[in-house]
């Protein structure tokens, strides 16, 4: 319970988030819409690796375009004026949209480490229908996950208050889901990226393939490194501020509440990098990229590559 007299907001902070965000947005968008005009334009063979990738693509689309209510929020020091049913549908879309991502990004990565270093399992013949039926069935799980952050909004006398992204009192069940849609998702994509690594270490000692390594090792390191950036401080700060949430010291509520709300918002960025794996991971998104690079600064066309084809990816064998 927050001390009479002690404000938990911060001008400087909840600016300095905004700005944070602002950035995320556009360049979250931009990347993502090119991404997405890739599968679009180019896609010409669906495979289960794409449906996941595609899904992807969405989950962080739908991520950026929350943001722009985010940001209000921050710039109204933390009210919110759209009313309660407009809050339940902004805390209910950021959630999904950020487990979904994190499960489509485990998917990639547990798709791949099965057909490298188990290629002869049967769960690699799954048809492009189930990888399908799948994803539509992480985004059902994601949702009925995220439904309880919906007691993140409350009605306030003059506006609706959002809860920030710190615990609130008696909300288990949001820290345990909270909690898990890290450290497992990171578990695994650590886990399938070293595995990897070491199978294409033994199967590519040829001098020629040896750039397919490289490019590999930068693909596993980014996506991890990327992952632990995004997501890591948060978790860390989460478990601080269930710790100290029943502290009656006011400068420890402030310093909980702004690292809750400068970590959170750190997640979103996530969705800003995602386009920098699909860069690595295939030729096409790279050349979608230099595209509008070259677009902009008024250069003629570079020679398309071929449609996505596994065959493509940095991670195939």
């Amino acid at each position: 319970m927050t001390p009479i007299n002690c404000s938990l907001h911060n001008s400087f902070v909840e600016i300095s988030i905004a700005t944070l965000l602002i950035l995320e947005f556009a360049l979250g968008l931009l990347g993502n819409a090119l991404a997405l005009w890739s599968f679009i334009s180019h896609l010409k063979v669906w495979k289960p690796y794409a449906v996941y990738l595609f899904n992807l693509v969405t989950a962080d689309l739908l991520l950026s375009a929350c943001l722009p209510f985010q940001i209000t929020f921050y710039l109204m020091h933390k009210k919110w004026q759209l009313g309660q049913t407009a809050c339940f549908i902004l805390t209910f879309l950021l959630s999904l949209s950020r487990i979904s991502g994190i499960a489509f990004l485990t998917a990639v990565a547990l798709d791949r480490y099965l057909r490298v270093v188990h290629p002869h399992f049967k769960i690699n013949c799954f048809s492009t229908l189930m990888a399908k039926i799948i994803s539509a069935l992480v985004w059902l799980l994601a949702g009925g996950l995220v439904l309880p952050s919906l007691v993140a909004c409350k009605i306030g006398k003059n506006a609706t208050e959002r809860h920030s992204v710190y615990p609130i009192e008696d909300s288990t069940w949001q820290e345990v889901v909270f909690g898990l849609q890290f450290l497992l998702p990171f578990s695994l994509i650590l886990f399938c990226n070293i595995r990897i690594l070491k199978i294409l270490h033994l199967r590519l000692r040829d001098q020629d393939k040896q750039p397919k390594l490289q490019r590999s090792m930068v693909l596993v390191t980014i996506v991890v490194v990327l992952f632990a950036i995004c997501f890591l401080p948060n978790f860390l700060a989460r478990i601080l501020a269930t710790i100290l949430q029943r502290s009656e010291s006011c400068h420890t509520l402030q310093v909980m509440v702004h690292t809750c709300d400068v970590t959170n918002s750190l997640t979103y960025l996530n969705s800003v990098l995602n386009p920098v794996v699909y860069c690595f991971s295939n030729p096409v998104f790279r050349y979608s990229y230099r595209k509008a690079f070259n677009t902009i600064r008024g250069r003629k066309k570079e020679s398309q590559p071929q449609g996505f084809d596994l065959k493509d990816s940095c991670y195939s064998e």
